[in-house]
């Protein structure tokens, strides 16, 4: 019966973004709020590239052929608007500009035998490369540090897709970024951690804040390092990796074996939020994937710390007005619900996908459901009309949630496929 939900579920899902698409001889697009405004942003986060994203994973997992003549209008439009979108604030970013793009086109490539497609991962990957700012310290794009506008995002697309793609130079591409990142460090506390970079204090000077998480943050930053300690075997990134995990250690709370790193200092130690962008579950990524790069299983300790911070918080039935009314990828139940099933993968304790299952229920328990198709509203209580409008975008909106639907099937199914994500770590465990 599940299985079934899910999936139709997923497809209601699709239903609705192919109601919402703008058809025209560049391709297919998707406005981020239909029918509130036409507004185009081209990333995999938060904008167009997100259903092209569902609708590789609605065809690899269904082999429905509209799924793939939707996916492929996607890829029209990337192909029509790449240079453009590339020159864009933050344009090569893994989820704000066109490096998402690569995953997109190589999932498709790879899903649908689409030659096209995988000539076109490899122009997006270029155009990533080509736009890289050679420093004496080493490179970055952007003057960003971070996981998701900036460097360390896109030093994990070249560790992983750019090394297929082009080869030992995108390595050596990764290199040159963790060098950058090292000069940009300050002393913390105890430790290291990082800006948000030069380009974004240079337009909000003063933004003072510095993230211990994932998302904007040191988790995020120390992940990079430390997957390319993992690729490279040089120490150095590993050893700028720990000292970022010291700092991130002195912000977390551990009351009932729990591990939760706060918001963000100044101003936001006190606040504790539960998704995987400035929560848990990213804290987890950084943890498997130290376990990963120095051989030391004490670190599965602390990711099953993290995983109890969101197992004992109350949640989905508890609710924190403005960071707990959410569904969706990036601050809600739906990538809550992906850290569970990564969980299972992992360890194959029963308790990991029945709390991963009691998310995706609820998240279908708040779908707004119609003659259209099936989509979700969030909800910011700091705002006059808190219920906010459907969103097209991956991380916000219908599409990350018409994802998790599906690799819920997948998985209740027998089938661990996942999207082969950058800047995540490996769950499978080796044969």
């Amino acid at each position: 019966m599940g299985l079934v939900r899910y999936l139709a579920a997923a497809e209601r899902t699709g239903e609705w973004l192919l109601a919402t698409a703008e058809r025209s001889a560049q391709g297919w697009s998707w406005p981020v709020r239909p029918g509130i405004s036409a507004e185009v942003n081209p990333g995999l986060g938060w904008g167009t590239a997100g259903p092209a994203m569902f609708f590789v994973e609605a065809f690899r997992t269904t082999g429905d052929e509209r799924w793939l003549s939707a996916a492929q209008g996607g890829m029209r439009w990337m192909d029509a608007h790449l240079e453009e979108s590339a020159g864009s604030w933050a344009g090569c970013g893994l989820l704000t500009g066109i490096g998402g793009w690569a995953v997109v086109l190589h999932e498709l490539a790879v899903a649908a035998s689409d030659q096209h497609a995988a000539d076109l991962a490899r122009r997006v990957l270029e155009t990533v490369a080509a736009h890289a700012s050679v420093t004496d310290d080493g490179l970055h794009w952007h003057d960003l540090t971070e996981m998701v506008w900036g460097t360390a995002g896109i030093g994990c697309l070249m560790l992983t897709l750019g090394a297929d793609y082009l080869g030992p130079a995108a390595v050596d591409l990764a290199v040159r970024a963790g060098d950058w990142l090292l000069t940009q460090a300050e002393a913390a506390p105890a430790g290291i951690r990082w800006s948000l970079g030069r380009a974004y204090e240079a337009e909000r000077p003063d933004d003072k804040r510095r993230f211990p998480n994932f998302a904007h943050g040191a988790a995020g930053i120390g992940f990079f390092l430390a997957r390319l300690a993992q690729v490279t075997g040089e120490r150095r990134f590993l050893d700028a990796s720990l000292a970022a995990t010291e700092w991130i250690m002195t912000t977390v709370r551990i009351d009932q074996d729990t591990c939760a790193a706060f918001h963000h200092d100044p101003g936001g130690i006190e606040l504790f939020t539960l998704g995987w962008c400035h929560g848990p579950p990213g804290l987890g990524w950084l943890f498997r994937q130290l376990e990963l790069s120095t051989g030391d299983v004490s670190w599965r300790t602390w990711l099953r710390r993290a995983a109890r911070a969101d197992l004992v918080s109350g949640i989905p039935a508890r609710r924190e007005p403005g960071f707990w009314d959410n569904v969706a990828r990036c601050c809600g139940s739906a990538g809550v619900a992906e850290f569970f099933l990564d969980l299972h993968l992992l360890a194959r304790d029963p308790g990991d996908l029945a709390f991963a299952v009691t998310l995706v229920d609820d998240i279908l328990d708040r779908a707004i459901l119609d003659t259209e198709g099936m989509r979700w509203s969030n909800y910011e209580f700091r705002l006059p009309q808190p219920d906010l409008p459907p969103e097209t975008t991956y991380l916000q909106g219908a599409p990350g949630i018409g994802s998790t639907l599906l690799r819920l099937h997948r998985h209740l199914a027998g089938d661990p496929w996942t999207v082969r994500w950058p800047h995540a770590p490996t769950w499978t465990v080796p044969t």
